[in-house]
């Protein structure tokens, strides 16, 4: 029995809708997520794993987004960050934010330094852009997040939301 299979029983066959552990149908420590995780990341290319972070993390409510990449951001270095944060902004640039970027980031909170200088922006600034890419630019989002999988090792600083809804879409993805 595969790694994917043994989450599939765990997830409850992957069908259900929530996104933390115990809508999976049963009590699933934050413990046991991290050791599944850890056991997926043995056994699963990394490429596939972070192919699988901008459709898993599209299945989440923007709250819940800013949240999981406010966990992960707080743990990037600040050129990881900029790089998260220079794949979204170009992003929203390419997608008719054009020169409207600086409004827009001032809107989110954003300091107006961050479009000249993505490795200036904080976890936070990061988290917002993000969400607002998730809620109103969902391509920008996934292409964006394309950045896990280049940097594997942060997405387990996601969180055990985020990484629950991975593991779930790549046990969905194992018979497609």
């Amino acid at each position: 029995m595969g790694i994917l299979d043994q989450l599939a029983g765990l997830l409850g066959g992957a069908t259900g809708g929530g996104a933390d552990a115990s809508a999976s149908g049963g009590n699933v420590s934050e413990s046991d997520i991290h050791d599944h995780y850890r056991q997926l990341t043995n056994e699963v290319p990394a490429h596939q794993i972070g192919d699988a972070v901008g459709p898993a993390l599209s299945n989440l409510g923007t709250s819940q987004v800013l949240q999981q990449i406010l966990n992960s951001a707080q743990q990037m270095d600040p050129q990881q960050r900029g790089g998260l944060m220079q794949s979204l902004l170009n992003g929203l640039s390419s997608g008719g934010m054009g020169g409207n970027l600086s409004g827009l980031l001032s809107q989110l909170g954003v300091r107006p330094e961050v479009a000249q200088n993505p490795s200036a922006a904080t976890p936070e600034e990061v988290a917002q852009v993000a969400a607002h890419a998730h809620e109103n630019a969902p391509g920008v989002f996934q292409a964006a997040m394309g950045f896990y999988r280049q940097h594997p090792t942060l997405v387990q600083a996601l969180g055990t939301v985020a990484m629950t809804q991975i593991m779930r879409h790549l046990v969905q993805q194992r018979g497609t």
